[in-house]
């Protein structure tokens, strides 16, 4: 069975991440994207103990802002999309639980159980 759900990250460009990384080319760093797709599956599904993160592929440098993202959840994997405005994919890979990867499971590390973490926002999407 898989479950579907959809939502916004939010990447302010004020946030002082940004002035650094890169300076007058603001690029939201990969360990962020990853960080934010492993707290928003901990929120949505709390059972999903994200152990490891596998294919991950950045197709484009993902600027501050708002992207819509895609999350489809089976037994033992969640497969992560990020997109720009007009659909196309920026970001794609899978997070995987204990049982995938052969690791013990542990709890998530997460902060934000209202959806919220320091650097994004996740309007609660649906479930499908």
């Amino acid at each position: 069975m898989k479950t579907v759900h959809e939502g916004t990250f939010l990447f302010p460009a004020t946030h002082p991440l940004f002035a650094d990384h890169f300076e007058g080319a603001p690029v939201v760093p990969g360990s962020l994207l990853l960080r934010a797709f492993v707290e928003e599956a901990g929120t949505v599904w709390p059972d999903f103990a994200t152990q490891g993160a596998t294919g991950f592929r950045f197709r484009r440098f993902v600027t501050p802002g708002r992207h819509p993202f895609r999350m489809e959840r089976t037994d033992l994997t969640v497969r992560c999309t990020l997109m720009d405005a007009q659909g196309g994919i920026l970001v794609r890979g899978d997070l995987t639980t204990a049982d995938a990867t052969g690791d013990a499971g542990t709890d998530n590390d997460r902060t934000g159980a209202d959806g919220e973490a320091a650097l994004h926002t996740s309007p609660r999407g649906t479930t499908a």
